[in-house]
């Protein structure tokens, strides 16, 4: 990939970012992007082939921020995640919320099950311990990994109405009994 494709690329992610934080996710058009972007709409389309592709592009980027933050991290993975929606509350409300929200949830329950996974490789906290001895390890992170995001879908759409230190309180509760 050229640097040019590269940038112009990672351009087209930024502002749909910055969309993102004034809008849902069902709203945003194209145009809104292109107008952030101060792009063409041919050019949006050399790239993407539509707003969906750019979510998964925008997912996979996700993906790889939080990978890299729970490798440099020494919090366990359930803590890196509510510290990462709370700074970018905004953007996870617009897209966890609208009527397209499944397919960023569903993106999440797979990150934070890698995420899991991997940690527990190297860790021995309680849900490492719990993950490493299960016979579907798999299966033991995909667990986790959908309870941890329902809360947290339900901390963001304000149905749960905790701070973010009681949130993790509830999980370690739910989870360690």
């Amino acid at each position: 990939m050229t640097y040019t494709t590269e940038r112009t690329r990672r351009q087209i992610i930024q502002s749909f970012m910055h969309v993102l934080q004034t809008k849902r996710f069902s709203s945003i058009t194209i145009q809104d992007i292109c107008d952030d972007a101060l792009i063409h709409r041919t050019t949006f389309y050399r790239y993407y082939e539509d707003k969906y592709s750019l979510l998964k592009d925008f997912i996979y980027h996700l993906s790889e921020e939080l990978i890299k933050l729970n490798k440099s991290s020494n919090t366990d993975p359930f803590k890196l995640l509510v510290d990462y929606i709370e700074g970018n509350f905004v953007l996870f409300e617009n897209t966890l919320l609208g009527s397209d929200g499944h397919i960023l949830f569903k993106s999440l329950v797979k990150i934070a099950s890698n995420i899991l996974r991997e940690h527990s490789k190297t860790e021995s906290d309680l849900i490492s311990q719990k993950i490493n001895q299960s016979k579907y390890p798999d299966v033991m992170c995909e667990l986790y990994a959908t309870s941890i995001m329902t809360i947290l879908q339900n901390w963001i759409s304000k149905e749960y109405h905790y701070q973010k230190e009681e949130l993790f309180e509830i999980f370690n509760q739910v989870v360690f009994g």
